[in-house]
């Protein structure tokens, strides 16, 4: 599908559009009014009138929420799948397909949050930071489609996921006090998680491993690892044997230095305590 703008702003030529104008005429056919509708979700009216026109991604309890009170089944739901892969940028789609079929995923971040563990505010946050001239409407999209790549966790056989944190993660103040206290929760929730490892390398540790930059390892239950890199302007999949080697002892490397999983939890806890002080 293509994507034309309407004078109303919506995208009638895309999933967005297409989502909305689909949910229009359900409503319509039963004889439910917008209000009607909104009262019986987690979204005001003003919100599900911006979702029918295209102007706002919808969120997956919403959408679940809709198909409940219109007996569409999962209706709402497959077309959503759609609107949040038509969202994330063409460079990204590839990595998301390998990130979602891996059985295990390693990755090391100096920077940020991984977008698998990132609350919806931090992301938002995060994507208004590095796309100043992006519309609102981009910008709650590309928030949805990442939310909607956190499914993979309730999966039944959710992947093990093993993240690495540098330290200037916790202390960067993304969105303010608030935003990072609530991203410290979250991420302090899933240290106690069973598929999930957080560890945070400390500024102690010195010169490291991945000094030379964040990368991520994607295992399969039946094909060869996959490294995956992204850099300001490129992104790349690599699966020469060597490169993967190598990013598999460097990954060992920052295991060894990082600080182990309870001593992680409490670095956390303790900077959590100055943001919410």
């Amino acid at each position: 599908m293509g994507t034309t703008d309407s004078d109303e702003g919506g995208n009638p030529g895309s999933w967005l559009g297409y989502f909305g104008e689909e949910l229009r005429l359900a409503r319509d056919a039963q004889g439910i009014s917008g209000r009607q509708l909104a009262s019986q979700t987690s979204y005001s009216y003003q919100q599900l009138c911006n979702v029918e026109k295209g102007r706002r991604t919808p969120s997956e309890a919403f959408t679940n929420e809709v198909d409940a009170a219109l007996g569409t089944g999962e209706r709402f739901a497959r077309i959503l799948r759609r609107v949040l892969a038509e969202a994330l940028p063409d460079w990204f789609q590839g990595a998301a397909r390998e990130e979602a079929q891996a059985i295990r995923i390693r990755t090391y971040r100096s920077q940020v949050v991984h977008g698998l563990l990132q609350t919806e505010e931090y992301a938002r946050a995060l994507i208004r930071a590095s796309q100043p001239r992006a519309t609102h409407e981009r910008i709650e999209a590309l928030v949805a489609a990442r939310a909607a790549r956190q499914a993979i966790f309730k999966s039944e056989e959710p992947p093990y996921f093993w993240t690495i944190l540098d330290e200037a993660v916790l202390r960067r103040p993304v969105g303010g006090r608030g935003v990072m206290a609530e991203q410290l929760e979250r991420l302090l929730k899933e240290c106690a998680n069973p598929n999930v490892t957080v560890q945070i390398l400390p500024f102690a540790a010195g010169a490291h491993a991945a000094t030379d930059g964040d990368f991520t390892l994607w295992s399969y239950q039946d094909r060869s690892d996959v490294l995956y890199v992204e850099g300001l302007w490129t992104t790349a999949l690599k699966e020469h044997v060597t490169e993967v080697e190598n990013a598999r002892l460097k990954y060992d490397l920052l295991q060894a230095a990082a600080l182990p999983r309870e001593q992680s939890a409490d670095m956390i806890r303790d900077i959590l305590e100055g943001y919410a002080a």
